[in-house]
């Protein structure tokens, strides 16, 4: 499906799922119909599945906007204390926006249907009655299944509420812990499918060819050829961003790295507003860290776009120098312990003064809470998981010691072409992908086919109209496109 028939159906109050392959345009579109809903007056709710997620669409966690926070059964409890600090929110809202889907487990959107069912009064639709869009690729990684499910004093026994909550599941036949196509709530829910199918990041040559390969389970010995060709070829004079399974791994090699350079280190600390719970949520999960510590010569990753389009968010570079700040001066918004805001020249040539950024949790269109900080990482190295949701020119990897499914997908996808590909070495569970999200992506595949074949037939009814030639039953064919689509 294309970009323009996505919004066309979301635009027309459809709930969606928008899905399709890394590079596909999902975060494009939902940006283009969340303008456009506000711009009509619609109140949208942006939440994702994660902190970081949220970050990059300026949204809260789910978690967050639900009021379902930590919890893992939906009791009276929890629908009391949604309602107490969450109900006019929730029923104030007309669009409610889930990136990263594929991390919510079936559990989790059971829940946050019951609440908004109960908070809006209305137990008849699902969610409510709101529309909701959810967006991203069961391809990517899976969802986060809980070790402890229980709160009882030695961490060992469940508690009652969430043993009785899964159980209901079992009985059904359905995998709480599994995709969101698992809940219960999946078939009444029934969102039109738009798949998007157009590639807006890798080029149309071997890559492109090896993902392809990868998400329908098909890697045959050449696409395997093409990444062996590209072990063992990462340059040493240009700074690339390594990706790891693992934090302990990148951050290792930024502290060893900063440490190594000479010169005196740069701090900058981040300052923030509002709630102090959400400050605190919003600081676990942006990129940019609370205490960032920079020296000339720092390998580094800008972390927004920029307005006047010098970088993007995920552009490497290095720092060359620092602002001299004259003394009698006011720091900025980000607090500085030594020196000026850094100076960055980025891969693409442009040479950047770095200052403070926002990064805010909304609820429509209140500031919750809101830190300022220099929206840069040190970037020798970061995480596989980190880096779900950027665009990289270029990336040095391991796919030796990927662990879970998806994981070295999302690895090879962050690169915009095979030339931009570093690897280490490529191991055998680099390939993996969640055998349920291959058989869910073929379901997904022929309903967005269907989709697209109502709105052509809804198209076509309507230029017929305007041609004056409409014939007697054109309002049962209208009735049967709404009906499929809406």
């Amino acid at each position: 499906m294309k970009q323009s028939d996505a919004l066309k159906i979301l635009d027309a109050g459809a709930s969606v799922f928008l899905t399709g392959a890394p590079g596909a345009g999902k975060t494009y579109v939902l940006n283009q119909f969340i303008s456009s809903a506000r711009a009509a007056g619609k109140i949208v709710s942006i939440t994702a599945t994660t902190g970081i997620a949220s970050t990059h669409i300026n949204g809260q966690t789910i978690h967050s906007w639900s009021g379902m926070g930590v919890a893992q059964a939906p009791t009276e409890a929890l629908l009391r204390r949604a309602r107490t600090y969450r109900g006019k929110a929730i029923r104030r809202a007309d669009v409610l926006v889930i990136d990263e889907i594929s991390m919510m487990p079936a559990w989790q959107f059971d829940m946050v249907d019951r609440i908004c069912r109960a908070i809006r009064h209305d137990a008849g639709h699902p969610f409510g009655g709101l529309q909701v869009v959810i967006s991203g690729d069961l391809f990517q990684l899976p969802p986060v299944v809980r070790t402890n499910r229980g709160n009882s004093d030695d961490g060992l026994r469940m508690d009652p509420d969430v043993a009785q909550y899964r159980q209901s599941y079992a009985d059904a036949g359905h995998d709480p812990d599994g995709f969101i196509t698992e809940s219960f709530v999946w078939r009444d829910f029934d969102p039109v499918v738009c798949y998007l199918t157009e590639q807006h990041r890798q080029d149309h040559g071997e890559l492109l060819s090896v993902l392809t390969h990868i998400r329908e389970g098909a890697v045959t010995p050449a696409d395997r050829a093409v990444l062996d060709g590209r072990v063992g070829a990462v340059p040493v004079d240009m700074p690339i961003v390594r990706l790891y399974p693992t934090n302990r791994q990148a951050d290792q090699l930024n502290d060893m790295r900063l440490y190594q350079l000479p010169g005196m280190s740069h701090d900058f600390i981040a300052t923030s507003t509002g709630s102090p719970t959400l400050v605190k949520q919003l600081k676990r999960s942006m990129l940019a860290p609370e205490r960032l510590s920079l020296k000339k010569g720092a390998v580094v990753m800008a972390l927004r776009n920029d307005s006047e389009h010098r970088y993007v968010n995920g552009s490497i570079g290095v720092v060359t120098d620092f602002e001299k700040r004259l003394s009698s001066g006011a720091p900025s918004a980000a607090s500085e312990a030594a020196g000026g805001a850094p100076i960055v020249s980025f891969d693409n040539g442009n040479v950047v003064t770095m200052h403070p950024a926002d990064w805010q949790i909304t609820d429509n269109d209140a500031v919750l809470a809101e830190v300022s900080q220099i929206p840069l990482r040190c970037a020798w190295g970061i995480t596989i998981h980190k880096s779900q949701g950027m665009t990289l020119d270029a990336a040095v990897m391991d796919l030796r010691r990927t662990f879970a499914p998806g994981m070295g997908y999302v690895a090879l996808s962050r690169v915009e072409s095979l030339d931009g590909l570093y690897l280490e070495g490529v191991g055998p569970r680099a390939f993996e992908v969640s055998e349920g999200a291959m058989r869910i992506d073929r379901e997904l595949v022929a309903r967005s086919e269907k989709a697209c074949e109502t709105l052509g037939h809804v198209g076509a009814i309507a230029l017929t109209k305007v041609d004056g030639a409409s014939s007697a039953d054109d309002g049962e064919d209208d009735e049967f496109a709404q009906g499929v689509l809406f």
